[in-house]
């Protein structure tokens, strides 16, 4: 199955962008509209781009309400949240593109908070032709594309995650109130199948220490 590279209003640019200074881009740049789950629920995403910024939390979510949060996990367990309070976030947190997280969108209560569109603004981790790696420490990795790629984490050769894992590895999305069945790889096959969207989050479980996680961008 033919899989695109999903990214919204996506611009490639390859050529001399001035015939004077002769410069040469080949980067692609755009936007990913992300929704994020009302009601004071969470949702498991990942920043898909680069902002070329640092991905600072403080940048990257600038349009969530009072009591929402994020969440980060360190390898073994979740860092404290950090919450948005009285109109600002109290603490910061760089989220580059690979590292999956939960965002909790305000408060259930009263009037809940309405589902919202996260716009990330920037460009894919690697040029045309170029790979990137994600390294998956032993057991369970909160982990995202570093390429804006949907499809089938158990068979696309564009997200590539297929050929990575060993045996006794897994996949655990997010089902919005709780983990769905993780997808085991055993006797070298995947169990099942996982198709993820653009700027969604995961547990990667890796039997190995250190799996790369390659990824092309054609």
């Amino acid at each position: 199955m033919k899989k695109t590279l999903l990214i919204a209003a996506a611009a490639l640019v390859a050529g001399i962008v001035s015939t004077q200074a002769q410069v040469y881009s080949a980067n692609i740049v755009g936007y990913v509209n992300v929704t994020i789950t009302g009601g004071g629920n969470y949702s498991l995403i990942s920043n898909p781009l680069n902002d070329g910024n640092g991905n600072q939390l403080t940048n990257l979510f600038t349009t969530l309400p009072n009591q929402s949060s994020i969440t980060t996990w360190n390898g073994v367990g979740f860092n404290a949240a950090i919450p948005f309070q009285a109109g600002g976030w109290v603490g910061n947190q760089q989220l580059p593109p690979g590292v999956g997280f939960f965002v909790k969108n305000g408060h259930g209560g009263g009037t809940p908070s309405p589902a919202i569109t996260n716009t990330f603004v920037g460009s894919v981790a690697a040029n045309a032709g170029g790979s990137v790696t994600n390294v998956l420490g032993l057991g369970y990795t909160l982990a995202g594309s570093i390429l804006p790629y949907a499809g089938d984490l158990t068979t696309d050769p564009n997200l590539n995650l297929y050929n990575s894992l060993a045996n006794g590895s897994s996949i655990t999305t997010w089902g919005g109130a709780g983990y769905n069945a993780a997808v085991p790889f055993q006797a070298g096959a995947w169990v099942g199948t996982q198709p993820v969207t653009v700027g969604q989050g995961y547990f990667i479980k890796s039997a190995h220490y250190g799996t790369n996680w390659v990824q092309t961008l054609p």
